[in-house]
This record gives C-alpha cells, sequence and structure tokens, in this order.
C-alpha cells in the first residue's frame, strides 16, 4: 500500500484560495459602494448648482421687474419659486430645484429698496 502525501498542501491551497477570493470580494464590494457614494455627491452637488443658479436669476427678476418668477429654465433644469412672505421691500422666497432625482431647496431672504441686499441665504 502506498503512502498519499500531499493533503495539507492541498488543503492549505484550498484556505489560502477562499482567503484571496474573499478578499478579492471585500475589495470589490468596497470600490462599487465608494464610486456610488461619489456618484451621489456628484449629483446633489449639481442640484445645489441647479438651485444657486436658479436663486442668482430670481433675485435679478425681482431687481428688474419687482417680482419673482413661478418657475425658472435653465439649460440644466428648471426650478420653482415659492413666495413665503412680501412686506414692504422685504421679500422671503424660496427656490426649489431638481436634479436626477436629487432635490435642494435654498431659503432667501432679501431687502428691495433701491438695489437688492440679500439679508440670508439658506440652504434647507
Amino acid at each position: 500500500m502506498k503512502k498519499q502525501k500531499g493533503y495539507i498542501a492541498l488543503a492549505s491551497m484550498l484556505v489560502i484560495a477562499a482567503v484571496v477570493a474573499l478578499i478579492g470580494t471585500t475589495v470589490t464590494l468596497t470600490s462599487i459602494n465608494g464610486l456610488q457614494t461619489s456618484f451621489s455627491l456628484y449629483r446633489a452637488d449639481s442640484s445645489l448648482d441647479l438651485v444657486e443658479g436658479c436663486a442668482e436669476d430670481a433675485l435679478f427678476y425681482l431687481n428688474e421687474i419687482n417680482a419673482l418668477p413661478a418657475t425658472i429654465i435653465l439649460p440644466v433644469g428648471s426650478c420653482s419659486i415659492d413666495l413665503e412672505s412680501q412686506s414692504g421691500n422685504d421679500w422671503t422666497f424660496i427656490v426649489n430645484g431638481n436634479f436626477s432625482g436629487y432635490t435642494k431647496k435654498v431659503r432667501i431672504q432679501t431687502n428691495r429698496s433701491t438695489t437688492i441686499s440679500v439679508t440670508s441665504w439658506q440652504e434647507m
């Protein structure tokens, strides 16, 4: 009867292969999660850029025609403008924007006498 050798080497190789596969899977899943997080942050930043652009246009309208439009359309998207209050020269309004499923809001308080003066600009 022949002695069969190599069982320890074979078992060791299977354990090492399993550990390497586990490490590879972990690294892959961590990388995918990082990419998804990065892409989400990019889209959230883009939605904030959209809202800030709309807010600047709203301030322009307020300065030029003393009124706010209900909607502002930009090349990358559109925003809605909700007037919260207007008392004399004091205006408070909210700019809502949605970019690829990410919604951002900015509340702006202004004073409009001869020019526009922003007293508060708050991301919500």
